[in-house]
């Protein structure tokens, strides 16, 4: 018996509707056999990727939640802990139509003897994300950030992480943790997700998702999925690519100076090559999970995007779709941009939704009010991509 076995064994007896969905994907390695290549979101049997040793943060763990309206079954992210009390997720990952959450637990695992399955009091999502999504933005609405409250105080011998506040979160190495789908960028996700075993790796924000929506927010940080050359170059070709810069001027991202795209031509886009076999980018089950710069939280797994197949030349996408490939881009919800928020949270001053109980929101604020239906540059943009957020379902 190996050790994802003897956890997920561990844990059946106290997480029941979760064991049958564990113990297959857990073990689910036989695709990823051949020689070590980039990953997507690591392989699981090999200790570089793992939430172990010297990359260990035991404030790192998954959530199930579940929904009333859903008889059976529920969905799977990844969650961190932001004070003895305070866990902080994606918005999306938590938030379904108007479906009302009856129940959420928060699964630590990594550097514990046993598993440790706890229970939530509440959550709050922030106000924008509703709005947003209203709005028509679907995999990108803004404020997808929620902090869950949980019923009583993490074991003293959870870490608590702090977040990170400045706005230069750029072009440093950032390390990601997800409990999502597993695989190499030749292939894509072709594992499972797991409970009970978190992987981890490294990319580093380059871009903001801003020019592509024009809504003035900037409150998405992007990354892609690295393969070491430029080919597979997702951020240089985003934002370079005639793709997005014709016809129409007012589609036109900022980085292209001249409108006409020629800005970057000659391959200076200062672009990041990646991280080699350390690089990772986002899978299903990696929704709500952190990025740490300088041991702080900067970013919180969102959503991945790729071009669409058809009528697109030189494009980077190792495969066509959406499977977490190389080539592909990946975003996070900048914390620095809403700490306001998360403090707010913790410290008493916006509405915890308690489980059972319809969202509580406030407000949305000034900057969501201005988007008032989706702009034409940025529904261009969201009819021309593959898109989705990174939570699993879990029947």
């Amino acid at each position: 018996m190996n050790v994802f076995q003897k956890h997920t064994l561990l844990a059946c007896t106290l997480l029941v509707g979760i064991c049958g969905f564990s113990s297959v994907n857990a073990l689910e390695y036989a695709d990823l056999d051949g020689e070590s290549k980039l990953i997507t979101v690591g392989d699981p049997m090999d200790p570089r990727y793992a939430n172990a040793g010297r990359n260990l943060r035991n404030g790192v763990g998954s959530i199930f939640v579940q929904f009333a309206e859903i008889a059976e079954g529920g969905f799977l992210c990844t969650a961190t802990a932001i004070s003895p009390t305070h866990v902080l997720t994606a918005g999306h990952c938590v938030t379904e139509a108007d479906f009302t959450v009856s129940r959420i637990r928060f699964i630590l695992n990594a550097g514990l003897p046993d598993p440790l399955i706890l229970d939530a009091a509440g959550f709050a999502v922030h106000p924008w994300y509703p709005v947003f999504i209203g709005f028509g933005f679907g995999a990108f609405a803004h404020g997808d950030i929620a902090v869950i409250e949980m019923e009583e105080p993490l074991p003293a011998e959870i870490e608590i992480y702090e977040l990170y506040r400045d706005d230069d979160e750029f072009y440093q190495p950032a390390r990601h943790y997800g409990h999502g789908r597993s695989g190499k960028g030749n292939k894509g996700a072709t594992g499972g997700s797991d409970f009970f075993f978190a992987r981890t790796g490294l990319n580093r924000y380059e871009q903001v998702l801003e020019p592509f929506l024009g809504t003035g927010i900037e409150d998405q940080l992007l990354y892609d999925f690295d393969s070491g050359g430029r080919r597979h170059n997702a951020m240089e070709w985003w934002f370079t690519s005639k793709f997005q810069c014709a016809p129409a001027q007012d589609q036109t991202p900022p980085q292209a100076q001249d409108g006409q795209c020629t800005t970057f031509k000659d391959g200076s886009y200062p672009d990041f090559k990646g991280f080699g076999k350390y690089e990772v980018g986002l899978a299903s089950g990696d929704s709500g999970g952190p990025s740490f710069v300088d041991d702080k939280i900067a970013g919180v797994h969102y959503f991945g995007f790729t071009h669409r197949c058809s009528g697109t030349t030189n494009g980077t996408d190792f495969s066509c779709g959406l499977d977490s490939s190389f080539g592909e881009m990946s975003g996070d919800t900048r914390v620095s941009y809403h700490a306001d928020f998360v403090d707010a949270v913790m410290g008493g001053g916006y509405p915890i939704t308690p489980i059972g109980a319809a969202a509580a929101f406030v407000a949305a604020g000034p900057a969501s009010s201005t988007a008032e239906t989706l702009s034409p540059k940025g529904a261009f943009f969201i009819d021309e991509v593959f898109s989705s957020t990174m939570r699993v379902r879990v029947e």
